[in-house]
């Protein structure tokens, strides 16, 4: 089924790239000789006008084929006038710059319909209070509901982190409901120091609460000390080596302190109690920033402590606009930390783990697997935008050298271009396929 998911995944995300190209060429009046999913020999097509569908041996991309393209085609005077290297600069940047632009459309088409549909959202429950914090200091303790932060009702735990950030340290005022009872909180944020995605330091505005997610088993990964010592999903670890747990983060760090070293859990199983013995594997964890630390891992991650959101339509939009533009900053982001060797190389990776991470989140539900889509679709726009011969991106940068030479580069320029391009994509692309080889051969994640 994996590839299946994968297939379907990639299909829809080729398409809709080469729906863009297509689309806005045949709206100019270019003529579309092909449009192929795939590249290679074709499997099956069909002529319908003056167009060619078809659908090709290798799916890993796809191509519009317009009259023109070629440098040496011959033009009958009758095509000329359609041929798309006759064309004004404007046009040809917009047919070439509309590929990528759809993507990023679609995305932010998928986020809006799964923001319509409802969205979980992680409960305002407060988990683990820091001792001697803010939240500590103003009575907020383990169980609390925060429903309402100065005058404004919270649904959500992004919620608290996006309000408690925006007071700039100045005093909010929480609502909070405990044993039925509503009461008002007043905490005055602090300053912290810590890391963002990228390793590097930040510092942010905190009061010293984590969201609450119950030491519930939620998913038992095939194959580790977990599944093997008959762990199931449902099970609640009430206690590891007679220590008490009040909350899956009390489950984490026991066994990320006990690497290798056999511990007794006690779970609550419907109405049965059970004592499970399990050693953690020890596991070498690397941080975006590249450094490492040896913890041990059992096999098993959280239910979830969530509620499903629904957004009217102008707010949906909303939201699906910004994911679409914050993810795609994070992506131009990545990319140059990737050059600044801030993330490790080993993290770049190919279709191998594309296909991988499509069956997964499949498994999860649709809403994981559109989101995965949405994500992957933002990646490969932003990607083909980047000013590389060979690419849409590479394209547009010979426009835009076009623009302001007042006439375009000779053919030989671009031809030598774009072979260095090419032999660029091409050693990172066998990179990519190193690295999935080596995670299935290592068994190592991401």
């Amino acid at each position: 089924m994996m590839l299946v998911y994968a297939t379907v995944l990639l299909g829809i995300l080729v398409f809709v790239h080469e729906l863009g190209h297509f689309i806005v060429a045949k709206s100019l009046g270019i003529k579309v000789l092909k449009f192929s999913l795939g590249f290679g020999p074709k499997i099956i097509g069909k002529t319908v006008g003056e167009t060619e569908y078809l659908i090709s041996a290798f799916p890993l991309g796809g191509y519009v084929k317009m009259l023109g393209e070629e440098p040496d085609e011959e033009l009958d005077e009758a095509d000329k006038e359609r041929a798309y290297n006759q064309q004004p600069l404007w046009k040809r940047f917009s047919v070439v710059f509309s590929g990528p632009l759809f993507n990023l459309v679609f995305a932010a088409a998928v986020f809006v319909v799964l923001f319509l549909s409802g969205v979980p959202v992680q409960k305002p429950d407060v988990g683990n209070v820091t001792e001697g914090s803010p939240a500590a200091r103003g009575g907020l303790v383990n169980g609390d509901t925060i429903v309402g932060i100065n005058g404004t009702p919270v649904l959500g735990w992004d919620e608290i982190d996006v309000m408690v950030n925006e007071s700039m340290g100045k005093p909010i005022f929480l609502k909070v409901r405990r044993a039925g009872e509503v009461r008002e909180v007043s905490v005055i944020p602090e300053k912290r120091s810590g890391k963002n995605i990228f390793g590097e330091s930040r510092e942010a505005w905190d009061i010293g609460i984590s969201p609450l997610l119950y030491p519930v088993v939620g998913r038992v990964v095939k194959g580790t000390p977990a599944e093997k010592a008959g762990m199931q999903k449902g099970d609640r670890i009430t206690d590891i080596g007679g220590k008490e747990l009040k909350t899956w983060q009390d489950v984490t760090s026991i066994i990320h302190e006990n690497p290798g070293r056999e511990l007794k859990f006690t779970v609550k199983r419907d109405d049965q109690t059970l004592e499970l013995m399990i050693t953690p594997e020890t596991k070498t964890e690397t941080a975006p920033d590249g450094t490492e630390k040896t913890i041990g891992l059992i096999g098993i991650s959280p239910a979830p402590n969530d509620v499903l959101r629904k957004f009217g339509l102008i707010r949906a939009l909303s939201l699906g606009i910004n994911r679409t533009w914050d993810i795609s900053v994070l992506t131009l982001l990545s990319i140059v930390k990737l050059i600044q060797r801030v993330i490790p190389a080993e993290t770049i990776g190919g279709p191998i783990m594309i296909f991988q991470m499509a069956g997964q989140q499949a498994s999860h539900g649709a809403m994981n697997f559109f989101s995965f889509m949405a994500v992957i679709s933002i990646n490969l726009g932003v990607l083909n935008l980047l000013p590389i011969p060979v690419l849409d991106g590479g394209h547009l940068l010979f426009m835009g050298i076009e623009a302001v030479r007042r006439k375009p580069l000779s053919e030989r320029v671009i031809m030598a271009s774009q072979r260095v391009g090419l032999a660029l994509l091409l050693i990172l692309m066998a990179f990519a396929f190193y690295n999935d080889i080596a995670r299935l051969i290592t068994g190592k994640s991401l």
